[in-house]
């Protein structure tokens, strides 16, 4: 009977130059991600030299991924059969759908446009809250010149 104890490490965090730790709790982890560093693909009846190195790149990147997610995303991935899957997969789950996308914008542009400082905030406070808006429209593709960042901040806090 295998022991039921925690080694404090992870089997969502792995290695490509080595086989996943087996933590009892974790088997099903394991042995997915056993079964991915064997490769997995599919055969194929005459393959050329161009289809035998994609599927081995495919087989690396499959398996580094499989072994740089956390155990809640590996749940999410497990199914997954191709390494364009994992991606596709991780990308909607961390960047959402395209209308997600285009509401996060929305947002951001909504918050640059009506950035003002309330009443009985610090300047330094006021310039970080403004900052954060300004990475969020930045991570969603918008980039405002200096000028126009510094023209929107200077506004925002000469109204009280």
């Amino acid at each position: 009977m295998a022991q039921d104890f925690s080694l404090n490490v992870s089997n969502g965090v792995g290695s490509s130059n080595r086989a996943p730790i087996l933590v009892a709790n974790e088997y099903h982890h394991w042995l997915q991600r056993m079964e991915r560093l064997g490769g997995g693909q599919p055969v194929m009846n005459h393959p050329t030299k161009d289809d035998l190195d994609k599927m081995e790149n495919d087989a690396i990147a499959f398996y580094e991924i499989s072994c740089g997610v956390s155990p809640d995303n590996f749940d999410i991935i497990i199914n997954c059969k191709f390494t364009k899957e994992i991606w596709d997969v991780l990308k909607n789950l961390y960047e959402g759908t395209e209308q997600d996308q285009d509401k996060k914008l929305t947002t951001a542009l909504n918050e640059f446009n009506n950035f003002k400082a309330n009443a009985g905030e610090s300047l330094k406070d006021s310039f970080k809250r403004f900052n954060l808006i300004v990475t969020k429209l930045s991570n969603s593709g918008t980039v405002r010149s200096n000028h126009e960042t510094n023209l929107q901040l200077l506004n925002g806090l000469g109204r009280h």
